[in-house]
């Protein structure tokens, strides 16, 4: 009798560290699909420039309307800033 309670307690801890690692699996794919939505265009701009640059060719950075508002934070008059589009 004492043999089936070890063994279920075993199998129970093992099922339990399973467990462990599926749940931490999940929270590392949840992340990583998250910072993949939040970034995803960064980065593939990032591969893109770096692709054209190695073949060759000139590249053109897309500039996001946030990239633009910091733009036109640094200039001392903001009609100039958006006048330049």
């Amino acid at each position: 009798m004492s043999r089936l309670f070890k063994a279920l307690g075993q199998t129970g801890r093992r099922a339990q560290t399973t467990s462990e690692y599926l749940i931490i699996l999940g929270l590392i794919a949840l992340g990583s699909i998250g910072v993949i939505l939040l970034f995803g265009n960064q980065v593939r701009e990032l591969f893109r420039s770096g692709t054209h640059k190695v073949a060759g060719q000139a590249t053109q950075v897309d500039t996001s309307p946030a990239d633009q508002a910091d733009d036109a934070a640094d200039v001392d008059n903001i009609g100039e800033a958006f006048s330049q589009q």
